[in-house]
């Protein structure tokens, strides 16, 4: 991530946090539905996953959000998250 995104996401982060941590949570969502199988496994992966998803990503302990916004750790955090749902 270059500086100028970093500084981006700072400052979206400050100005309507709500916002952008939907806006990671959702992006998140949709690289692991396409893993799953895409659009045709979407409304199937949103109820056998949803409310778990949800949970871990407003877990404190595991701090995705940071880790999904952070491009050294994004491809961790999904991998990590994709695992904790189904196990």
């Amino acid at each position: 991530m270059g500086f100028l995104e970093k500084v981006i996401n700072r400052v979206e982060k400050r100005i309507n946090p709500q916002q952008y941590f939907f806006e990671i949570k959702q992006k998140a969502q949709i690289e692991l539905i396409q893993k799953a199988g895409g659009d045709d496994v979407a409304g199937v992966w949103i109820d056998a996953n949803g409310r778990r998803f949800d949970e871990l990503m407003n877990d404190p302990e595991y701090n995705f959000i940071e880790r999904l916004v952070d491009e050294e750790t994004h491809a961790d955090a999904l991998k990590e998250i994709d695992s904790k749902l189904y196990h």
